[in-house]
């Protein structure tokens, strides 16, 4: 009975400890205080796990009136509004009005965070100079942040330094590629060179890979008067791909016959509008001899303007008034179409024959005396050349050979009054008629000396090349800082080893004639 009694009592104080819970926060008691209330007065006939009673302390807080008062907390009112509620409880909750105190304070400081809402201006003055603005950021906030500023400013110090340097004067290659752009250090003159300067970044991958694309040409006898531009693709060779075969690339009818014609005339550069990596060993078998075609050019040596790629001429290091570009796409030659033939492309057809008839029409052209193939070209403006020159040609030939007969009608009368059989008129031949007929027995002469001799002078070449790359010492420093070595340097160690043989020669014919 005793136990039943002592529960239900513990019951009731409980329930008013909760009752106390849910009110203000000055009167408010915990459960566990309640609990012991309930239990102080039963405590001797409570059976305790440890033998040494030890006295309880009463509980002190953590918060003290000068830390209360430096977070802002009128300690004042705290200890007037606790007595007030002291006086309604009983002594042994002393416990409980520290719990209360506790979450006045942690209410005024949330108070206090939220930007001091509530606050009389008695207060607020009292506050200046003693209460700290509380953060809602961590130190791992703070640390980011402060990395994530030091970035910034090194970034801004990066930019400031980079555009400096941009806009430092002129060196004397750059003076040369802009002359409109002045010297000096004024604001003008340091943007216009930071501006001219970072559009040259981005314009290297928009202008061609050299300056020079081609080698200076070579003195006569060896080298020839004028340079003709082929296209590759649609006008050389035409590639399709198919389901069934994949990639194939067909040679255009004729094309053999063209180059090594025309090779007699001109110095042939074949000019892609691709990557070398995809046409060089297209190049390679349309020239296995590599007795036709002088220089091949790709898509690196082209210009990249306004999304088209253009064949620029002006870096051919040739004379434009002796350079004929013959083209399909007249984009490629839209910096200078008074030096082009346009053709229409071949897109595969077996029985084309567009690049024969274009010989007589190119042959002409070289064997004419003349400066400057522009004129020439201008004549024939909106025209097929090829044709057009067939055309004229034939009223050429039918003029001169009215005249030739004319000649042998007046011939032939007077052997006819002599009583004297006349001769049989020969064929009339035009000037032309003779160039070509020379001309198509030095093209004969020529293959048939490849086709004897080809394999040799290729086999000579490579073992060429091979003793110049192992004379120069190559390293990987040297490929990092000079690049491979030009055409320019490969021909002028080839000159001083044949130099270098034939003074041997001599040497060795003095010798012999000595003795």
């Amino acid at each position: 009975m005793l136990r039943l009694a002592l529960r239900s009592v513990a019951n009731a104080n409980i329930a008013g400890a909760a009752k106390l819970h849910s009110g203000p926060a000055s009167a408010r008691i915990t459960i566990s205080n309640a609990m012991k209330l309930a239990t102080g007065s039963s405590s001797s006939s409570l059976r305790f796990y440890s033998s040494d009673k030890k006295k309880s302390e009463p509980v002190s807080s953590l918060l003290t009136d000068d830390i209360l008062e430096k977070a802002g907390i009128d300690t004042n009112s705290l200890k007037k509004e606790s007595g007030k509620t002291g006086s309604n409880e009983s002594s042994g909750s002393a416990e409980t009005s520290n719990a209360a105190q506790a979450e006045s304070t942690s209410e005024s400081v949330d108070s206090a965070e939220s930007g001091e809402a509530g606050a009389s201006p008695e207060q607020k003055e009292r506050w200046k100079g003693t209460a700290k603005k509380s953060s809602d950021k961590s130190s791992t906030d703070l640390r980011r942040e402060r990395r994530s500023n030091l970035f910034y400013a090194a970034l801004l110090g990066m930019a400031l330094g980079g555009g400096a340097y941009l806009a430092r004067d002129w060196e004397e290659n750059e003076q040369k590629s802009h002359p409109d752009i002045s010297g000096g250090y004024s604001p003008g003159a340091s943007f216009n060179r930071a501006k001219a300067r970072l559009g040259d970044i981005f314009n290297y991958f928009n202008e061609p890979i050299f300056e020079k694309l081609l080698p200076d040409p070579l003195p006569e006898p060896y080298g020839r008067p004028l340079t003709l531009v082929l296209s590759l693709d649609d006008l050389l060779v035409h590639s399709e791909w198919t389901r069934e075969h994949g990639w194939r690339t067909a040679k255009r009818p004729g094309v053999d016959y063209f180059l090594g014609y025309l090779a007699q005339y001109y110095e042939i550069v074949i000019f892609s509008s691709k990557y070398q990596v995809y046409s060089e060993k297209v190049v390679a078998a349309l020239d296995p001899y590599r007795s036709s075609v002088s220089y091949a050019l790709f898509r690196e040596a082209t210009r990249y303007r306004d999304g088209k790629v253009i064949k620029d001429l002006n870096n051919l290091n040739r004379d434009l008034g002796k350079v004929i570009i013959v083209d399909t796409d007249p984009t490629c030659y839209s910096m200078q179409p008074e030096n082009a033939v346009p053709v229409k492309p071949w897109t595969g057809q077996r029985d084309d024959d567009g690049l024969v008839k274009l010989i007589p029409f190119l042959e002409w052209i070289a064997t004419q005396p003349i400066k400057d193939v522009r004129p020439i070209l201008k004549a024939f403006e909106n025209t097929d050349m090829a044709e057009e020159y067939a055309r004229r040609e034939a009223i050429a030939r039918k003029k001169f050979e009215e005249e030739f007969y004319k000649q042998n009608q007046t011939a032939n009368w007077a052997s006819s009054f002599l009583g004297i059989k006349p001769p049989a008129p020969p064929k009339p031949m035009m000037p032309q008629d003779y160039i070509r007929q020379e001309g198509q027995k030095g093209y004969e002469a020529f293959q048939k000396y490849l086709k004897e001799n080809g394999e040799k002078m290729l086999a000579e070449e490579k073992q060429r090349e091979k003793e110049i790359l192992n004379e120069q010492k190559f390293t990987l420093n040297k490929f990092v800082t000079e690049g491979l070595p030009n055409p320019e340097e490969i021909a002028a160690i080839q000159k001083q080893k044949e130099l270098e043989a034939q003074q041997a020669e001599m040497a060795v014919a003095k010798v012999q004639a000595d003795k």
